[in-house]
């Protein structure tokens, strides 16, 4: 009896970190394409946090961060206190350093260092923008997110000294999973480098597909959000189709795709040449 309930237990318990991201969204912890975990503490940290010095570098209470980590794997939503941002900025950062293969994942890590050694300056961003494209949907989606999210953190600078370089130092090991090699470092310190290039050049790069994100779980919420992932695939097949002139390939036909078209004014206002 006891080895049942147990069992019940195990399958019954809905962890966060750790877990791969289609692992969250099969499981029912996602709402708009991103984990809600993730959504609950960016929007708060960017609430009461974006001005304090050293945001991400300064380091968090420890016992502090296992607690509401805990809190989070046991499905809840731990209430957080401004007071503790650096706590919020160090549980953020293991949230992406714990995710299996990375936010990038190896294969596409690989491709990017690649075009970023040897493609010319004016062919950098279009090569980065088609392998960023066919990165796979949820991790696409939490990329898009952090990295605007980022560049609203570096924006404020003068007041929390994080500027593009700084947080793709303190980013960039965990954006991107280096694993252990003999060039390790040299290989870390690329992957910063083009961290920095990523946030430099976010709005060349990526959609910001979430100017609004909520992690509200009213019902009129829901069947928003549900709406919204319409339009998030949508604007996946836009950006995807996104030529390097800024203007849109040819996608097909048809009535579907006359749904897109209102879409393409947003797309337009943030994907440069």
């Amino acid at each position: 009896m006891e080895i049942g309930v147990l069992s019940v237990c195990v399958e019954t318990q809905k962890d966060v970190f750790g877990v791969p991201l289609i692992g969250l969204r099969k499981s029912g912890q996602m709402r708009q394409g991103l984990p809600l975990a993730l959504m609950h503490i960016v929007e708060f940290v960017e609430k009461h946090g974006l001005g304090q010095s050293g945001l991400f570098r300064v380091g968090g209470k420890v016992k502090l961060c296992q607690e509401l980590r805990k809190g989070f794997d046991r499905g809840s939503f731990p209430q957080f206190d401004s007071g503790d941002i650096p706590t919020l900025a160090s549980l953020l950062k293991l949230f992406l350093r714990e995710l299996p293969g990375g936010l990038i994942p190896e294969l596409h890590r690989t491709q990017l260092l690649k075009v970023f050694r040897d493609s010319k300056e004016e062919e950098l961003n279009q090569a980065v923008r088609m392998i960023l494209n066919s990165l796979p949907e949820e991790h696409f989606n939490v990329l898009c997110y952090l990295l605007h999210f980022l560049s609203r953190v570096a924006a404020e600078s003068l007041q929390n000294r994080m500027t593009s370089k700084n947080l793709s130092i303190v980013f960039g090991p965990t954006i991107f999973h280096v694993p252990l090699c003999p060039n390790m470092i040299e290989e870390q310190g690329l992957c910063n480098t083009l961290t920095e290039h990523l946030l430099n050049n976010v709005k060349h790069l990526l959609p910001n597909m979430y100017p609004h994100a909520s992690t509200g779980n009213r019902a009129e919420d829901i069947g928003a959000n549900e709406d919204h992932q319409k339009t998030l695939g949508s604007m996946r097949v836009i950006t995807q189709h996104w030529g390097r002139c800024g203007f849109l390939k040819d996608i097909g036909g048809g009535e579907g795709h006359l749904k897109t078209l209102g879409l393409m004014r947003v797309t337009r206002r943030h994907w440069g040449r």
